[in-house]
């Protein structure tokens, strides 16, 4: 599989692992272009196979055959990066500092989403903004009907 530059992808700016993937790219100052939106209605309209499970983000590489195809897992494809892209390594040389890097970042992805996730919704206050936030992350035209019955769901939740 070949990753097309600019890079594209799918992302949510409520996502962790959007903003960590777009930080990689600006400060790798990779060539990127990013579709804010829902991941299986983008994929739809560009006629790519959506897969079984969705995640945020979805990068869109092409196979041997030229087909676009949807990729999710952010380690590898930080991986994958540095191999297609020179400069600006976030990969360190040497092999024990590099083992430590990917221990944190592993910790990081599994385990520090749940602290994020916790002070996103168990403070009153900051699920009340949370609820008014998510719901126009994909459609900032909702009308107030909508958008109230998505925040009084979202904020239950």
């Amino acid at each position: 599989m070949t990753i097309p530059l600019p890079v594209e992808l799918i992302g949510s700016p409520g996502s962790p692992y959007t903003r960590k993937m777009l930080a990689l790219l600006r400060y790798r100052r990779i060539p990127h272009h990013i579709i804010w939106g829902d991941v299986t209605a983008q994929l739809q309209q560009r006629g790519i196979e959506v897969p079984k499970l969705v995640f945020l983000p979805t990068f869109i590489y092409e196979d041997s055959a030229g087909k676009r195809v949807p990729r999710s897992d952010s380690t590898p494809i930080i991986r994958e990066l540095e191999q297609a892209v020179s400069g600006r390594s976030v990969l360190p040389a040497d092999p024990a500092l590099a083992f430590i890097d990917y221990l944190l970042e592993d910790f990081a992805d599994e385990w520090c989403t749940k602290y994020m996730f916790h002070y996103r919704w168990y403070f009153d206050e900051d699920a009340d903004n949370a609820g008014s936030l998510l719901p126009i992350y994909h459609d900032v035209t909702l009308p107030t009907e909508s958008w109230n019955q998505f925040k009084s769901t979202f904020t239950r939740r």
